[in-house]
């Protein structure tokens, strides 16, 4: 497991702190990447997809972990985020999983069958062997 490291801000540039996310990078291409933000409502889930997008062009990983850990609350708009990045890392031949989401969180998403396009992951390990397969 790599260092845990300052994620690139959603302007591109290097940030001292991101808003939303700080990144761990494992293997060749993973990369962990942890929500910061306890609730995700669509002003967020904008600026995580920029986020997500400046990493993942400066750092070129496209095998992505998303760490829902400490968000309580995800609105429709960030799922449709994470749908935006799954599409963005198909077209750089990388793949999503997303781990560690709330019972709340897991519910919409089984119910709009989000998990047939995403896979989701119970724990790290879990998500990195699917990444990593």
């Amino acid at each position: 497991m790599g260092s845990q490291q300052h994620c690139f801000g959603y302007d591109g540039r290097m940030a001292d702190t991101s808003t939303l996310i700080t990144c761990t990078e494992f293997a060749d291409q993973g990369a962990i990447v942890r929500v910061t933000s306890h609730k995700l409502h669509e002003h967020e889930s904008a600026l995580l997809i920029a986020e997500m997008k400046a990493y993942l062009d400066a750092s070129d990983r496209n095998l992505i972990a998303a760490d829902f850990e400490q968000v309580e609350f995800i609105s429709s708009a960030a799922l449709g985020a994470m749908v935006t990045m799954n599409t963005e890392l198909a077209k750089r031949g990388g793949r999503l999983v997303m781990l560690n989401l709330s019972d709340d969180a897991m519910q919409v998403i089984k119910l709009t069958k989000l998990d047939k396009l995403i896979p989701i992951a119970k724990d790290l390990n879990g998500a990195q062997k699917t990444l990593l397969k």
